[in-house]
């Protein structure tokens, strides 16, 4: 089974995004906070990660750079709804595949996940 992180602080979006992606057949490990990801990840295979790249506290950033040590094949989707130059800099990963701005279309996302999947 294929497994994807979600990493939303936006309750409501993140459900909408988790229970769509479960429709698809995926196994979703949904977290609200970098530090919930990661105890969440611990000890689990991720194919693909979607980060909310500005959130209260540590970032999707953060994130991203945990993954580069923890699961550094696992490949990486941002989103976001602010555009800030000096944030967009500090994505460097090799991981990353793309950026999504919210409100995106969900339909979109999930063309996008099935592309990258099956490209790895």
């Amino acid at each position: 089974m294929v497994t994807l992180l979600v990493l939303e602080n936006m309750d409501t979006f993140r459900d909408i995004v988790t229970e769509d992606l479960q429709e698809e057949g995926y196994e979703v490990i949904s977290a609200s906070s970098v530090q919930e990801a990661r105890e969440l990840i611990k000890d689990k295979q991720l194919d693909l990660a979607i980060l909310d790249i500005k959130m209260p506290g540590e970032t999707g950033l953060d994130m991203a750079n945990s993954l580069n040590v923890t699961h550094p094949d696992v490949q990486i989707i941002f989103s976001t709804g602010y555009w800030d130059d000096k944030m967009m800099a500090q994505i460097n990963s090799k991981q990353v595949v793309d950026l999504f701005f919210k409100p995106f279309d969900l339909d979109e996302l999930k063309k996008r996940i099935k592309e990258i999947l099956n490209n790895k």
